[in-house]
C-alpha cells in the first residue's frame, strides 16, 4: 500500500525529503514522482505541463497523502497553463497564479488524486529549526531585534513577493522575489558593490503568514551559508518550527569556518 506520493523537483531540500519520507513510512510506502526529469530521470515524470494525465497516474497508485519538495521551474507561462487547465475545478482565489493560489492548485490536485496535501515538516520534523543559537560562533541572542526583523519579513511575505529580507542593521535593503534566494544574495552582492551598507548584514528568512507550509516553508543549508558569506552576511535569522534546515551536519564547522551564524528565533 502506498502511504505517501511525493513529488519531488530539484536540489537538497528534495534529497532530504525523499529519505526523509522513506525513513518515516518505509521505502515501499513511499511513491516517488519526477517534477524534473533530469534531476530524477529513475522516478515516472509527474508533468506540470499535463496536469490531467499527471493526475491520473499519480491516482492509479491510490496514496493516502502527498507531498512536494524542492525546487521547480514556475516561470508565470507556466503557472498560466497549470490555472488553464484546472480553471473549472479551481476557486477565484486559486486562478491568480501567486505562491497561495498555487498552494490552493495543489490542493484541488490533491483532492483529484483522492490524497490529503501535506507539508515536508509533517514527516521531517529533524529538519526544523529550533529557536536559540543553531550554529556558528556564539553570540548574544537580541530577541526584540530579532523579532522586530522577523515582523518585517512576514510583512514582506504578505505581498507574496518572497520569504526572505537582507537587513544592514535593522534597515531592510535587498528583497526576495520569484527568482528565489540564490538571486537575491546575488543582487545584496551587486549592490554592494556600488552602495556601501550601513550595519551588519542579516539574511532573514520566515514563511509567508498566508501559507499553511503544505507546498512551500524557508529553507536554507550549507549552499545558503556559503553565498551568504560571500556577500558579507554574518548572521542568518530564521523562523523557528518553520524554517526548514538542510545539512545539519555540515553547518556547525562551515559556520565557524566561513564566520557565518545561525539563529532561529520567533
Amino acid at each position: 500500500m502506498i502511504k505517501l506520493a511525493l513529488l519531488l523537483g530539484e536540489g537538497a531540500l528534495a534529497r532530504a525529503a525523499y529519505e526523509a519520507a522513506q525513513q518515516e513510512f518505509g521505502s515501499d510506502s513511499v511513491a516517488g514522482f519526477a517534477l524534473c526529469r533530469k534531476a530524477w530521470p529513475e522516478l515516472p515524470l509527474f508533468d506540470l505541463d499535463d496536469l490531467g494525465a499527471a493526475i491520473s497516474m499519480t491516482k492509479q497508485a491510490a496514496p493516502e497523502l502527498i507531498s512536494v519538495a524542492g525546487r521547480v521551474d514556475l516561470s508565470p507561462e507556466r503557472r498560466d497553463k497549470m490555472v488553464a487547465s484546472l480553471h473549472s475545478a479551481l476557486p477565484e482565489v486559486a486562478r491568480d497564479t501567486s505562491d497561495l493560489g498555487l498552494e490552493i492548485l495543489f490542493g484541488v490536485v490533491a483532492q483529484l488524486i483522492g490524497a490529503r496535501p501535506i507539508g515536508v515538516h509533517e514527516f521531517a520534523a529533524r529538519l526544523l529549526a529550533a529557536e536559540g543559537h543553531l550554529f556558528g560562533q556564539e553570540a548574544d541572542v537580541n530577541s526584540e531585534i530579532y523579532s522586530k526583523l522577523l515582523t518585517a519579513t512576514r510583512k514582506f511575505g504578505e505581498t507574496d513577493l518572497g520569504q526572505s529580507l537582507v537587513f544592514a542593521g535593522v534597515q531592510p535593503v535587498v528583497g526576495e522575489d520569484i527568482a528565489g534566494t540564490d538571486a537575491l544574495l546575488h543582487r545584496v552582492k551587486a549592490l554592494a558593490t556600488h552602495t556601501p551598507f550601513v550595519g551588519e548584514l542579516t539574511l532573514v528568512k520566515a514563511k509567508k503568514p498566508q501559507q499553511t507550509g503544505v507546498g512551500d516553508l524557508p529553507t536554507i543549508g550549507r549552499r545558503t551559508v556559503e553565498l551568504a558569506a560571500e556577500v558579507g552576511i554574518s548572521t542568518i535569522l530564521v523562523e523557528a518550527g518553520a524554517t526548514l534546515v538542510l545539512d545539519q551536519d555540515e553547518l556547525d564547522a562551515l559556520c565557524h569556518k566561513t564566520g557565518v551564524r545561525i539563529i532561529g528565533a520567533q
